[in-house]
C-alpha cells in the first residue's frame, strides 16, 4: 500500500508521516521516501509493506517550516470489495471472461502550504 503526499513549500519543509498521532520511521512495516520535483515542490511517500487489520487507521502527511505547518490526513480501512485502478492489468481468457490479475489499493493526499517565499 503506497500513500502519497504532494507538497507545495518554500523554503523546503521537515516532512513526517504520522499513524493514529505516532510518528513513524523506515522499518519492517514501513517505507518512507521524499522526492523534490521543484524548488517549491516535494513528493513524499508512505509504503506499507504488508497490510494487516493493526496498519488500519488515521495516517497523516505533516509539513513543518518556518512559515507554518500543514498536514493532509487519509483513513486506511478495510473494504470488501476490491478497488482497481485502470493500469491494474486484467487478462482475458478465450475472450469470454475478463478476471483482474492484480488488484491492489492506491490511496493519495494532497497537502498544499500557504507558504510565502
Amino acid at each position: 500500500m503506497d500513500l502519497e503526499c504532494h507538497i507545495e513549500a518554500y523554503p523546503p519543509p521537515a516532512i513526517i508521516w504520522l499513524k493514529d498521532d505516532v510518528q513513524l520511521t523506515n522499518n519492517q512495516h514501513n517505507s518512507i521516501s521524499h522526492f523534490n520535483t521543484a524548488d517549491e515542490y516535494t513528493d513524499s511517500t508512505l509504503r506499507i509493506l504488508t497490510v494487516e487489520k493493526r496498519q488500519y487507521g488515521d495516517y497523516v502527511c505533516k509539513a513543518v517550516n518556518k512559515l507554518g505547518q500543514a498536514e493532509a490526513r487519509v483513513n486506511l480501512f478495510e473494504t470488501v470489495i476490491p478497488v482497481c485502478p485502470p493500469a491494474c492489468g486484467q487478462a482475458y481468457y478465450g475472450g469470454a471472461e475478463n478476471i483482474a490479475t492484480t488488484s491492489f489499493v492506491f490511496l493519495g493526499i494532497l497537502l498544499v502550504g500557504m507558504f510565502a517565499r
